[in-house]
């Protein structure tokens, strides 16, 4: 009989109990409803939501402006509102950048890192409010305002990156290196171009290196064809110097030392020479900064030694003739810094430049763990749990590899930060900083990946990836092309096979029915749908599924909309009372045929 569900068009067909099954069976109690996060009336929509049937809601401070707006009283007051109905509560934090990168400046900046940390330390601690005796879980995004930071596409059977950022993390300048065809060098070899963003990296390293020590370098050498040679007569070079700083006047030499004056003022090449090694010296200072900071942050223990021991070199007598713009110190210092600089070169180019990806890792890695310990410290035992999701794939850390390690390196922060200050043990604060810190997975997210040329079971290897990590799952279904939210079983997430590569995790974890575009646009309640796609049990004895109870009388979405004009039918005629409306039914709100005057023939 399962057959005859082809003539109902979309509709379910009750006599097949496969219908409309996504094929993983889940209790109707096991779902959370996300409530809209677009007002600050969260006590309205929390309470519409109960009553709606929700066993479980997730409060949404999505919006940082629109959680500010949330009043204090009105958590307190959903907090109660969930105790006397038994439902149980989650919480979506603001969407701010934990990495403190400023998408409108395309830079990083700490302070912005510092003021995320800020903003999401008080919004876990908002979250507390709703639940001060249990761990609710607070799911926060990895990244806010990032794209895809390693971008990688599937091309045919084999993944390629064509595109990565990378960062000077001395400054915070973010810039792009995406793949370009070299034809002179394809040409030359008789290869086909292949783009490795990782060794473009490095030769970005090296060039920079070698173009900025090769500028200071030719203009040290005009420099120093254009100094003076031979010694001047007594009191020129001090005179010049006087000049130079203001200290006297030409109309003072020539009333004072008239017979000096022309030398005194033959010094143009002397005056170019000055600025070319001033202009030197000051570019040795900022790479000898920029060698520094990539130094110390590489653990380049020899390179830092002979930095430090260049400018140790330069203190007390040298370093007031460096500011007096002395020719012979400048033009020495310069020429001393340009063979540090190159040697250090020579061995290993230093990294300027690093993969974007990395850094952004590692900044919001210590923001992520500030929060925690932050909450740890004000709340104990009864601390929120931090869950970091996966944003739309196309965003910065979209995927399970980088999700996987930006968890792990809050982790161990954290932990660190436990034993060396807060004086736990090793074992026990590893055990905290687990429980503290996973992961929220969005299947609907995850899945947009298939715009990249992935498929199914690259979905569902992501899945596996993070499942030793996970805290909390958000449910949305779609067709892997945009950021739409449907109820599961109306798109192509592959919800059943994801849900195997979770194991018993599944039903230790709250699952989030997120489904924006289906309030928005078919105005009603995800729940029925959402039952039915996990078969649901209609009572808690198991008697009955909601797959097979649900729009019992076949109507397209159980009652969407009328699929043909009323006129046909009181024009017409059709079928019996009982029958579904397409086949020629009673029309809602209106008579059935036996009764309403239509000929039955």
């Amino acid at each position: 009989m399962a057959d005859y569900g082809n003539i109902y068009g979309g509709a379910y067909y009750p006599l097949d109990e496969g219908y409309g099954f996504i094929g993983v069976r889940q209790k109707a109690g096991d779902f959370t409803l996300a409530i809209d996060p677009r007002t600050s009336n969260q006590l309205q929509e929390a309470s519409g939501k109960l009553n709606m049937g929700a066993k479980s809601i997730e409060i949404q401070g999505t919006f940082a402006k629109t959680l500010d707006a949330i009043p204090k009283q009105h958590l307190e007051e959903i907090r109660r509102l969930s105790k006397l109905t038994g439902s149980s509560l989650s919480f979506h934090g603001p969407l701010v950048e934990p990495s403190g990168f400023d998408g409108q400046a395309n830079r990083w900046d700490e302070a912005n890192r510092r003021h995320s940390e800020t903003q999401l330390a008080q919004a876990v601690e908002r979250a507390h409010e709703l639940d001060p005796e249990g761990n609710i879980v607070v799911t926060i995004h990895s990244t806010a305002a990032l794209p895809e930071l390693l971008q990688r596409e599937k091309i045919g059977k084999e993944e390629k990156i064509t595109s990565m950022f990378v960062v000077d993390d001395r400054t915070g300048r973010v810039s792009q290196v995406k793949e370009t065809p070299r034809y002179f060098e394809q040409n030359i070899k008789g290869e086909t171009y292949e783009f490795k963003p990782f060794e473009e990296v490095n030769k970005i390293n090296k060039d920079v290196w070698d173009n900025q020590i090769g500028e200071i370098a030719r203009q040290a050498e005009i420099a120093t064809s254009n100094l003076p040679t031979g010694e001047e007569p007594k009191g020129v070079s001090e005179l010049k110097r006087q000049l130079r700083n203001g200290e006297i006047t030409k109309e003072e030499i020539q009333q004072q030392n008239p017979e000096l004056l022309p030398l005194v003022m033959s010094g143009d090449r002397e005056s170019y020479a000055r600025v070319l090694l001033r202009n030197s010296y000051d570019q040795i200072k900022e790479l000898y900064d920029a060698a520094y900071h990539a130094a110390k942050r590489e653990g380049r223990k020899d390179d830092l030694h002979k930095l430090e021991q260049f400018s140790k070199g330069l203190s007390g007598e040298t370093f007031e003739k460096l500011k007096e713009l002395d020719l012979d110190t400048l033009n020495k210092v310069v020429h001393q810094g340009i063979d540090l600089l190159e040697d250090i070169n020579q061995k290993q180019p230093l990294k300027l430049f690093r993969p974007f990806n990395d850094f952004v890792v590692e900044k919001s890695s210590q923001t992520f763990a500030n929060v925690a310990l932050n909450s740890y410290n004000k709340f104990g035992s009864n601390s929120p749990i931090i869950s970091i999701e996966n944003p739309p794939a196309g965003s910065g850390l979209s995927r399970a590899e980088d999700l996987k390690k930006l968890i792990e390196s809050s982790r161990k922060i954290f932990e660190d930060t436990l034993v060396e200050k807060e004086g736990k043990g090793r074992d026990e604060a590893r055990k905290i900083a687990e429980k503290v810190i996973g992961a929220t997975w969005d299947v609907g997210h995850i899945n947009m990946i298939r715009k990249f040329g992935y498929g199914k079971e690259d979905t569902i290897k992501e899945a596996e990836k993070i499942a030793p990590y996970l805290k909390h799952i958000h449910l949305s279904d779609n067709f892997g092309m945009e950021h739409t939210e449907l109820p599961m079983g109306m798109g192509n997430v592959a919800t059943k096979e994801i849900f195997e590569k979770f194991k018993d995790k599944v039903n230790k974890v709250n699952k989030v029915v997120e489904v924006g575009d289906w309030w928005q646009h078919f105005k009603a309640s995800p729940l029925a749908d959402t039952f039915a796609a996990f078969g649901s049990p209609v009572t808690s004895g198991g008697s009955g599924y909601w797959n097979t109870n649900f729009n019992r009388y076949g109507n397209y979405f159980g009652g969407y909309g009328t699929t043909l004009p009323e006129q046909h039918f009181s024009l017409y005629g059709g079928g019996f009372s009982g029958l579904p409306t397409e086949l020629g039914g009673q029309i809602p709100g209106k008579n059935s045929r036996a009764t309403g005057g239509t000929p039955l023939a």
